[in-house]
């Protein structure tokens, strides 16, 4: 049989057990097969040290489904992790070996720290460079992990995830308080935190952001990278945590399955949200399951940009011409000479998506690729910079600014951020019909910005660059600039 290089990674959680199939070890993590099955393995352990009979058979069942779909996708390798409630449960090691003799696979039973580790991982392979502190609510821990400018701190795992919480405290709010607090007390360091980014990681803290998405009427539904302050955060949660299950459930983004124990993993984030102080909380997409795809990359692919090496990926599969986005940036790079270098990252990849829409209908274009970049699922973008570069592509496109999809969004970005886009994207259908997306051929007709006046140098053969639509769209650059326009 033939390599597929497809990865598979079941985790078998306290709470729930989610196969998700990745296409290849490449760097960017993308899932064409993700399912969620929730069994409550977890459930009642803190009372029998054992898991739940009922969870154990319907965690049977799922990867029974599970070993059976990845046989049939022609998976290359299959991981399975299992975290908190088999680690602890008694009857742990028999629901391992049971695994093993029945599949064929051995299941690893990660440690506290490794799990702590993992999460921070998933974490870092989007934003190398986290600064604060990693917090993963599980159904039957929450990991917390030190992150110092990219680099593992201190880390702890608690018996605080939200099943367990929910069960120990017996359904009271003030002791589960109590409980939290108490385990928090614990941990000195986490003062170190204030003032810095919380990363809050796991679905039932993703829940919460779904929620305060949705309370707030925010316009843009993608939780990665979903950024609010403390005292919103503060204030989301302890009404949350205050909340009946019966209200939550009237809420459209609350399961009935969630809204059980939605309040107690909003009493976690406003406990550790009190006792860190930090500056921003960041909610994250990905967790435990990237940070072991993260793991498996070789060494060289893990050192790439996530956002450049996924847009490059993107380029490849769905661009239609070979123009190199190096040579569209540094062909433009005049135009942006007083931005920090930082800047040229969000540029090269909104040049390796500006072919993005190629295919679509004429009518539909601009705004087809402007939605597709909007939400594509790249690590590493914040909501400003998910906006920024759709909306350079969809000026690209030549779309129009009264867009209603378009207007709703703009809001989230300064006035200088929504110029600046603005700009690119304009600069970017000139790189596209100057140069016909052949390489080689903008580096002969250079950019210059000086004394307020924008320069395009034709040579050595003006008849291969100059039509009305160059004329149209250079002049259309300048205006943008504010400054006069001179082809030589």
């Amino acid at each position: 049989m033939a390599a597929t290089g497809r990865i598979a990674i079941v985790d078998i959680g306290s709470n729930t057990v989610r196969l998700v199939v990745y296409e290849a070890l490449t760097r960017l993590p993308l899932p064409v097969f993700n399912e969620r099955v929730t069994c409550g393995l977890g459930r009642g352990l803190g009372k029998t040290g054992k898991l739940n009979p009922d969870g154990v058979e319907l965690a049977t069942t799922a990867l029974t489904r599970f070993a059976s779909l990845a046989k049939q996708m022609e998976v290359d390798r299959l991981e399975l992790l299992a975290t908190a409630a088999v680690r602890e449960a008694k009857d742990g090691p028999d629901f391992v070996a049971d695994i093993a003799k029945r599949f064929g696979h051995t299941v690893n039973v990660l440690t506290g720290n490794e799990e702590a580790r993992l999460g921070a991982l998933g974490v870092l392979s989007g934003l190398p460079d986290a600064d604060g502190l990693l917090g993963d609510l599980g159904g039957g821990s929450l990991d917390l992990v030190s992150l110092d400018g990219g680099e593992f701190g201190t880390s702890d795992t608690l018996p605080l995830g939200h099943l367990r919480i929910a069960e120990e405290s017996n359904g009271d709010m003030i002791k589960a308080r109590t409980l939290i607090d108490n385990a928090l007390d614990k941990l000195p360091w986490l003062t170190d935190m204030r003032g810095r980014t919380v990363y809050a990681v796991g679905g039932a803290w993703r829940a919460l952001a779904r929620t305060s998405i949705e309370q707030k009427g925010y316009p843009l539904h993608v939780l990665d990278g979903y950024t609010i302050l403390p005292d919103d955060a503060l204030e989301m949660t302890r009404i949350i945590a205050g909340l009946s299950r019966k209200s939550l459930e009237r809420l459209a983004t609350v399961s009935r399955r969630r809204a059980e124990t939605l309040p107690y993993a909003a009493m976690a984030m406003n406990r550790l949200l009190e006792r860190t102080r930090p500056g921003l909380v960041v909610f994250s997409g990905y967790s435990m399951r990237e940070g072991k795809f993260f793991e498996m990359l070789p060494e060289e692919m893990r050192r790439e940009d996530p956002v450049v090496a996924a847009c490059e990926g993107y380029a490849k599969r769905i661009g239609r011409f070979s123009v190199h986005g190096d040579e569209v940036v540094n062909w433009m790079e005049p135009l942006f000479n007083d931005l920090p270098p930082s800047d040229r990252r969000l540029r090269l990849a909104a040049a390796l998506m500006s072919d993005i829409g190629w295919s679509e209908h004429p009518d539909y274009r601009a705004l087809h690729a402007f939605l597709r970049v909007l939400r594509l699922p790249i690590a590493g973008l914040s909501h400003r910079d998910r906006i920024y570069l759709a909306l350079a592509v969809f000026v690209r496109y030549n779309g129009s600014r009264h867009q209603y999809e378009v207007k709703e969004v703009r809001p989230l970005l300064s006035e200088e951020d929504d110029h600046r886009a603005s700009v690119l994207g304009v600069a970017l259908r000139l790189a596209h019909v100057l140069s016909g997306g052949v390489p080689g051929l903008l580096d002969k007709a250079p950019l210059t910005l000086k004394s307020g006046t924008l320069t395009m140098t034709l040579s050595p053969n003006k008849n291969l660059f100059y039509s009305d639509a160059v004329d149209r769209l250079f002049k259309s650059l300048a205006k943008s600039l504010n400054v006069k326009a001179k082809i030589k």
